[in-house]
């Protein structure tokens, strides 16, 4: 259907971040463009994107971006829409990457303190960085002028009984790095649209019947993001619109039509000892028939 990119030009996500789906993404969209028709104007939905791992994979086999629409309630949803919209500004970043110490042991201090000043003010830029300094990857948020969830790695050095031999960096990727990494999303990516709101919003909208719609609700019983909703509550209704083509990510299977999915790479952990990964499954939903009652939809809250 389209061409892949090749190594050099490849996009990458920002930084990783826990429920991040960049090491499954590649299979995600084998099965989304398997189901897609040929029709130029077919729309992917990327919702609850995040890093923006799925939309940065259609984006890699050339899906144009005016065919790509996100949706994120949290900071990420603020940063693709800025880089959708051609807003994002390369300067403003570079001038916060400028400020993190070169001594690595220092960053954790200086994401600290950064996560103290108001969350509110060049939200996008400082949640780049902050979120590259997460603690195993895990989520931050904003509540209004607060950042939630804020804790970050300290320089680790491998011990003599350490699995891992090499250092942990406080900041993955490092500056330099990630600038390279949202300079060439910028170059890419813009045209995409972004909605930073709550899902539930889509529901108002039209969604062309040849949709492919992909959605990457917060697992159950992980940690809090600040975010959530009912995922089959969302998928009935939009059933009950006529839609089909509906993926959801799951660390279990939540339909009878479920593909579990296959990790690659190292298990992870600090000391590159983590005992086992967690499953992925991508769960697939058809359209509805028109008997069922809107009524007893209306009732369960999104």
């Amino acid at each position: 259907m389209v061409a892949h990119k090749t190594d050099a030009s490849r996009l990458l996500v920002p930084c990783a971040y826990q429920g991040g789906k960049q090491r499954i993404a590649p299979q995600v969209v084998d099965h989304m463009l398997e189901v897609a028709t040929t029709d130029e104007d077919t729309v992917f939905y990327d919702l609850c994107c995040g890093s923006g791992a799925v939309t940065v994979e259609l984006l890699n086999r050339g899906v144009s971006p005016s065919r790509i629409l996100m949706l994120d309630i949290s900071s990420w949803g603020v940063f693709w829409g800025t880089v959708g919209d051609g807003s994002f500004s390369l300067e403003l970043l570079s001038s916060y990457l400028e400020k993190v110490p070169q001594d690595k042991e220092e960053i954790h201090a200086f994401a600290t303190k950064l996560a103290q000043e108001d969350a509110s003010v060049d939200e996008c830029y400082r949640y780049l960085l902050l979120q590259a300094c997460s603690f195993g990857g895990k989520q931050i948020w904003r509540d209004g002028t607060v950042w939630r969830n804020a804790f970050f790695r300290k320089y680790w050095m491998p011990t003599p009984t350490s699995v891992r031999r090499s250092p942990a960096n406080p900041m993955q990727p490092g500056p330099d790095e990630l600038y390279a990494r949202i300079e060439k999303i910028v170059s890419v990516a813009e045209g995409v649209r972004c909605v930073c709101d709550d899902i539930g919003v889509l529901l108002d909208e039209e969604i062309p019947r040849n949709s492919v719609i992909y959605i990457d609700p917060p697992y159950d019983n992980t940690t809090n993001y600040g975010f959530s909703f009912d995922v089959l509550a969302l998928v009935q209704r939009l059933q009950s619109k006529g839609l089909e083509n509906i993926f959801v990510s799951e660390g279990t299977p939540i339909s009878e039509d479920a593909v579990r999915l296959h990790f690659g790479g190292p298990k992870g952990g600090i000391s590159g000892c983590k005992k086992a990964r967690h499953q992925e499954w991508i769960s697939v939903f058809g359209c509805i028939s028109s008997e069922v009652e809107h009524s007893a939809l209306e009732v369960v809250s999104l």
